[in-house]
């Protein structure tokens, strides 16, 4: 039955009326205005019951909005009144256009309606995001549809067989050799694959991802903001181009963040994080609780936090935890292939106290000897090398790696190499039909001469092996040259030349730049460098003071200038702490001198030869006494200036001042 007319004066009134009622900053005009725009009699009496029933449909955003309340509020909204909130999805929360209805009376979108009525998948009996296919009758994911041989054909190009995803000429072509055809791109003038069409024109896919995500400053209305819309004038804000649904979060409605999809990344990385932890009912595992709350401690992280939930080849061995599949234990993520994310790892779950701390190299290490050892086939030379490992090679590591002056990762790769020449060493032995015991001397000098400095790294072993009475030969540690070895490689005049570069050099990182400042000029070994904290940094004033030893020593004005930047530099990751003059990937960790180098070395700089340069030089200036006390890992031995056998790394050397005007300016250093 038809609703009866009113009078259509008293209509209007009662719209105005009620809109003032919850919201009562608009004015009378402007409401009578849009209410007798937004439809007819009918329409405009419906809406006055609507406006009734839910007193908070203008502010609330709600879903179950009907097309008439939807374009009034959208006039309201283009006159200015950006605090009434356009009708919701039910289930995304974006405002949109919501042509149908959820089970609870309210509104959703098509893409959420979709994916709520998708059927289950006939293989797998999953529900997917992406909708299904249809085969013979039977609905299918598209997972599940391209992997199934009732869609494959030889593909027309290559001749495979495969699932074919598009035709060309009206023969089948599969995804490996299907691309969209290119156009000009609308923004960028390049030709490639379209992407989207913006306001008309074609965007490629690179240019489309920098709009929604990248946030600028928008040319209408001066605010840094996410600007997706392309106009004449370039890319503005959403309240520029009078849209809503793209370019702010679905979430916390913030449109200066970069969008992760639909939502920003402070919103979407709650979920990913609680998802990760969760067992499959839902329920977060109480002990990585911590691991969620180091995580979202900082919003600036959460980028990373996202970046690192989603693509980190750990998120599984997390939810692995999490369902109990796998201890929460440093030494079930070292059984895990090495790399930078398996230390990372590690590094999360100290830093945030879910597990005690401990040296991950040091846990790493042992699960590797563990391995190898078994595949020796002696029993006898795996007894041995396990009474060595324990007793020499692994006590070497720091309790605590964390707060470890040490490049713990050096030492690592090292004793892994270490071990490995000990156990060639005993399978030659094995071979021959010797022993410790038994070996002749001029034997074991022509094995060792015949692997060059691999057969040097046996001396430790060899001395171990005679304090144990196993054996009577003698071996002697590789002496370092500094003339041969470092010099040769590098002039002084070189060596201010690259110094020099780094204080010009924009595209090397800042990290680098100051590391190898310092042992350009100084001398100072990079384990060493990076191994500083912050405290060794002393600001007085316009002048910059570090403490490599005893003294602070001032920089000069253009390095302590570098320095400076280098401790108001944001840290990248999840590093929130000022232990680390130089912070490394890993939380709580210092950088690791082949990060540090790598850079200098693309730029054909040779951070070691330099060094010795810098060494001999003073050398010259300070009696060789005096230089090796203050150096540290380097000792006076019969006149001769050479490299210790364990240097003394836990003792930070101490330079003198002397002129030197090789830089362009008068500076000490």
């Amino acid at each position: 039955m038809s609703t009866p007319s009113q009078d259509p004066k008293l209509v209007v009134d009662r719209i105005v009326s009620a809109c003032k009622e919850q919201v009562p900053e608009l004015p009378k005009s402007m409401l009578a205005s849009a209410a007798t725009s937004v439809g007819g009699p009918h329409a405009r009496t419906w809406l006055v019951r609507e406006l009734a029933s839910k007193p908070d449909l203008l502010i609330s955003g709600r879903s179950d909005a009907s097309p008439t309340a939807y374009r009034l509020i959208k006039e309201l909204r283009s006159r200015g009144f950006e605090n009434i909130q356009l009708p919701r999805c039910s289930t995304c929360g974006r405002a949109q256009k919501l042509p149908h209805k959820d089970d609870n009376g309210g509104k959703r979108c098509a893409t959420c309606n979709r994916r709520a009525t998708t059927p289950d998948c006939t293989s797998c009996g999953k529900v997917r995001k992406s909708g299904y296919r249809i085969i013979d009758g039977a609905p299918y994911c598209v997972r599940c549809a391209n992997q199934d041989a009732r869609r494959h054909e030889n593909c027309a190009l290559c001749g495979n067989l495969d699932a074919i995803v598009g035709r060309k000429n009206n023969q089948p072509v599969c995804s490996k050799c299907y691309s969209p055809p290119p156009v000009t791109c609308s923004y960028c003038g390049d030709t490639r694959p379209a992407a989207i069409r913006n306001a008309g024109k074609p965007l490629c896919t690179k240019c489309n991802q920098s709009l929604r995500k990248k946030p600028r400053v928008c040319p209408r209305c001066g605010e840094y903001r996410i600007t997706p819309y392309l106009r004449e004038d370039g890319p503005i804000c959403p309240s520029c181009a009078d849209q809503y649904e793209l370019g702010k979060c679905a979430g916390c409605c913030n449109d200066q963040r970069p969008l992760q999809g639909n939502y920003c990344s402070i919103c979407v990385a709650p979920r990913l994080l609680r998802t990760l932890i969760s067992n499959d009912d839902g329920t977060p595992h109480p002990q990585l609780l911590a691991l969620e709350s180091y995580l979202l401690r900082n919003e600036n992280n959460a980028d990373a936090v996202v970046s690192w939930a989603r693509r980190s080849p750990m998120r599984r061995v997390i939810h692995d935890m999490a369902t109990n599949h796998t201890p929460i234990s440093l030494r079930a993520v070292a059984e895990h292939p090495a790399g930078g994310a398996t230390g990372h790892l590690a590094a999360l779950l100290m830093e945030s106290g879910v597990v005690p701390t401990e040296n991950f190299d040091r846990i790493r290490l042992e699960v590797w000897q563990e391995e190898y050892f078994a595949t020796l086939p002696n029993p006898t030379d795996r007894s041995l090398l396990k009474q060595y490992s324990a007793w020499i090679v692994n006590p070497r590591f720091a309790h605590s790696a964390h707060l470890s002056t040490k490049d713990e990762s050096l030492r690592h790769r090292g004793s892994k190499a270490h071990l490995i020449a000990v156990a060639e060493l005993l399978g030659t032995l094995d071979d021959l039909n010797l022993d410790l015991g038994t070996i002749p001397q001029r034997i074991f000098d022509a094995y060792v001469a015949n692997r060059g400095r691999t057969g040097k790294q046996l001396t430790p072993f060899i001395r171990w092996a005679r304090t144990r009475g196993l054996t009577r030969l003698n071996s002697e540690y590789l002496k370092s040259d500094l003339g041969a070895s470092g010099v040769s490689g590098a002039s002084d005049d070189e060596r201010w030349a690259w110094v020099k570069n780094l204080l010009a050099a924009e595209d090397i990182g800042l990290s680098s730049r100051v590391g190898g400042l310092l042992a350009l000029i100084y001398g100072t070994a990079l384990t060493r460098v990076v191994s500083l904290r912050c405290e060794a940094v002393i600001l007085d004033g316009d002048s910059t003071y570090i403490l490599l030893g005893t003294d602070p020593i001032k920089l000069p004005d253009a390095v302590g200038s570098l320095l400076r930047q280098l401790l108001d530099a944001t840290p990248t990751g999840f590093h929130d702490d000022d232990t680390w003059l130089f912070k490394g990937r890993r939380p709580g960790r210092h950088l690791t001198t082949a990060a540090l180098r790598l850079p200098l070395t693309k730029k054909g700089i040779n951070i070691r030869a330099a060094k010795n340069v810098a060494l001999v030089n003073l050398s010259r200036d300070l009696p060789p006494s005096v230089l090796a006390d203050l150096q540290g890992n380097f000792r006076l031995r019969r006149g001769t200036l050479e490299c210790t056998k364990r240097p003394r790394l836990d003792r930070l050397p101490s330079y003198p001042t002397y002129d030197r005007t090789r830089l362009g300016i008068n500076t000490k250093f």
